[in-house]
């Protein structure tokens, strides 16, 4: 007999929906979405389960559930502008920072506060959501469930801070609401009066302070006034300074004035008394009144001859007689300049005198200064002591008035700008969300537990999946009927001969028939992985479809340890036939049984053999066969599952194609598998596979299969009657 080249089988068994690939290329996994839409669609009551029991949970949570209302304040972060007065480093902070904002949201949740409003409103554990229990909750533990309660939000971008309350009692989460910004304006004021308290004591104490220190000041500069004598010392002190400016000046001029007539005197000691006209040069002589008069008398004599000299000649009376005159003028101009340079002398002695004077003055003014000074210095020191105690006491006295003016200021720097209201509808649960959300919970669940139903579940259900895991074709696929088949139902391809079962067969049929010359596929055997594949149905169905070629067709039941093909045809099963045939107990001829099918004979296992295995392994088999090709064109063999016995591998080495049945959805890939293997390890690779009870409602994923309500109304608008 001609076999099919053994090869390998995939034995991946955690598979999704994949496809296979293209003929010739490597077998790869890739993901099918149509296949994996049909398998949701498959299993979308298993979704709708899911999805409704996550929704009734969570309805369940819904009613169980306390309802929490919510309360919102809204308060505005602004700077007071005081109008009262102008004080120094009264709020006179920025707040319009993001840091100080950041500061007030903070404070608003602090402890502090919560501890304050918990006591204001006297809640109790079972007021903030608490359950009862025997030992009584810590202060601690009350604080910070009352603060998960309360959220404080800056808004951004804007100087308002949202101040949220939640509570199951709508009134009490309004009331923590507002209560929570009272209580902050609350404690703001007391702080401010406190230090405002603190810093008038401190001041009061201070200004005190500073009295006593001025007083003791002054009068430590009163007694050193009395003891120095020095009431008018600031107005002695100015006298004596204007005298010593005005000797200093007397001092340099007297000096100035007795250099210049020690000069004149070396240069007229030098020219000596005989040259008047060098005695006129120098300055002191010069400037001298008695030469500067007989000067302007000799020019004028001067000018009165040059008169003359144009009216007189020079020997007329008058005319001589101005000449005499002049010389007159200029003898005595020389003994003016004589006698003035003599007096030079004399003056330089009285200035050199004088300078005397003034220098001894200025020395006793100057020590006269230097006492002053020095009954001056601790009397500026106690006078600047004074000013400084009087100035400190007196800028203590002003703020201590600044701050009994501020304690009147209102030092708020939030204001409320959208009060908290009774809430009217809850926001815990939320309802809508929560059955949204588990709605979709659901639907995921559903479809993971699909996609997980899907990866443990091992059996082949596409004609795709079966062919990518058993590297073998499909032969063809036979839709599952929607009624069950018993034994007389089993000859579908007659009783609905234009319906998707008969054209499955046919289609077998003609699969068959083309894998190769037709004398090399003369001997059929049908077999399975585990029993209840439908192997018997499919041989029968196959048989009668040859014979309706008009083949002589002989269905052999070669499954000895369960037989089940003489029912689908005969009432009175018990009749000889493989196992008596096998031993020698019959011949072929009487075996055999005719049908009310033409060209169709059956031979049943006939009695009950002790040791099928045994039997099945000598050469009776081989001689029913060789026999049988001699008499019909086509054998066709029910044998048993291939993975219970062991009695289908002592068949292979007879028969020249091996279909194995796959029962879709159920058949673990792992036992069709090993089924295949353990056929090419006898010899014999099947050719293919038959998916039989293939759902006809599956899809495009389950290919080219028809419902029953087309083709069994006919095929191509033929009636089923025809």
């Amino acid at each position: 007999m001609n076999h099919e080249t053994p090869g390998q089988y995939l034995t991946e068994t955690d598979r999704g929906p994949y496809r296979a690939t293209a003929p010739g290329e490597d077998i790869a996994f890739n993901f099918d979405f149509r296949a994996m839409y049909y398998m949701l669609r498959e299993k979308a009551w298993l979704i709708v389960l899911a999805a409704f029991v996550v929704v009734l949970l969570g309805g369940t949570y819904i009613m169980r559930t306390p309802k929490v209302y919510a309360a919102d304040t809204v308060v505005q972060v602004e700077q007071a502008q005081h109008k009262i007065v102008n004080i120094q480093d009264i709020s006179n902070e920025d707040l319009n920072s993001l840091e100080l904002l950041k500061t007030i949201e903070l404070n608003l949740g602090n402890k502090v506060l919560a501890q304050r409003l918990m006591k204001d409103l006297k809640l109790t554990p079972a007021q903030i959501g608490l359950p009862s229990r025997q030992v009584p909750y810590s202060e601690n533990e009350l604080i910070e469930t009352l603060q998960k309660a309360i959220s404080v939000k800056l808004q951004r971008g804007t100087r308002l801070i949202t101040i949220s309350a939640e509570n199951q009692i709508p009134e009490l989460a309004r009331d923590m609401s507002l209560g929570l910004v009272h209580d902050y304006i609350l404690v703001n004021l007391e702080e401010h009066s406190v230090v405002t308290n603190e810093a008038n004591r401190f001041l009061v104490e201070e200004a005190r302070q500073l009295q006593d220190k001025l007083q003791r000041s002054e009068q430590a500069l009163q007694a050193y006034k009395e003891k120095n004598q020095a009431v008018s010392l600031e107005e002695s002190q100015n006298i004596t300074v204007a005298k010593l400016k005005e000797l200093n000046t007397r001092v340099t001029e007297a000096k100035a004035d007795r250099l210049k007539l020690e000069a004149d005197l070396a240069q007229i000691q030098k020219v000596g008394f005989d040259n008047p006209e060098a005695l006129l040069a120098i300055p002191s002589v010069k400037e001298s009144a008695e030469v500067l008069d007989q000067q302007k008398s000799v020019t004028a004599q001067e000018g009165e001859i040059a008169n003359l000299s144009q009216r007189y000649k020079s020997l007329h009376p008058k005319f001589i007689q101005a000449q005499s005159q002049l010389k007159e003028l200029k003898e005595g101009l020389n003994s003016a300049i004589v006698q003035a340079a003599r007096s030079i002398s004399t003056a330089y002695d009285a200035a050199k005198e004088t300078e005397g004077k003034f220098e001894t003055a200025l020395k006793d003014q100057e020590q006269t200064a230097l006492e002053l000074n020095k009954i001056a210095i601790p009397f500026n020191v106690l006078a600047r002591e004074v000013e400084s105690d009087r100035a400190l006491y007196e800028s203590v006295l002003t703020r201590l008035k600044e701050t009994d003016v501020t304690k009147s200021i209102e030092q708020d720097n939030i204001r409320i700008v959208d009060p908290a209201l009774v809430p009217e509808n809850p926001i815990k649960p939320r309802i809508k969300l929560i059955l949204a959300a588990c709605l979709l919970g659901g639907v995921c669940l559903g479809i993971a537990l699909c996609f997980a139903l899907d990866a443990l579940d091992g059996s082949l259900k596409t004609i795709d999946h079966a062919e990518l895991m058993l590297g073998l074709p499909a032969m063809t696929a036979i839709p599952k009927s929607e009624k069950p088949i018993d034994n007389e139902d089993k000859l579908q391809i007659l009783k609905e001969p234009h319906g998707a079962m008969a054209e499955a067969f046919r289609t077998l049929r003609t699969s068959i028939s083309l894998l190769g010359n037709s004398a090399d596929r003369r001997v059929s055997l049908f077999a399975s992985a585990v029993p209840g594949e439908g192997k018997s149905f499919c041989s029968i169905n196959y048989a009668v479809s040859l014979a309706q070629q008009g083949l002589r067709t002989l269905l052999v039941d070669a499954d000895l340890r369960l037989p089940t093909v003489g029912k689908a045809f005969f009432k009175n099963v018990p009749h000889t036939g493989v196992v008596d045939v096998i031993a020698g107990q019959t011949a072929l001829s009487d075996a055999v049984r005719n049908t009310a099918i033409e060209n169709l004979t059956v031979m049943t296992a006939g009695n009950r053999a002790p040791n099928p295995a045994e039997l099945l392994a000598g050469e009776g088999f081989s001689a029913l066969i060789k026999n049988a090709l001699l008499q019909y064109d086509r054998i066709v063999i029910d044998s048993a599952p291939i993975n219970a016995v062991s009695d289908t591998l002592l068949l292979v080495k007879y028969v020249q194609s091996v279909c194995i049945v796959v029962h879709a959805g159920k058949t673990p890939r792992k036992a069709v598998v090993r089924a295949c293997n353990k056929l090419t390890e006898a010899g014999a690779r099947p050719v293919g596979f038959i998916l039989n009870r293939l759902p006809p409602h599956g899809g495009a994923g389950y290919y080219y299969y028809y419902s029953s309500g087309r083709y069994g109304k006919g095929v191509y608008g033929t009636s089923e009657a025809s």
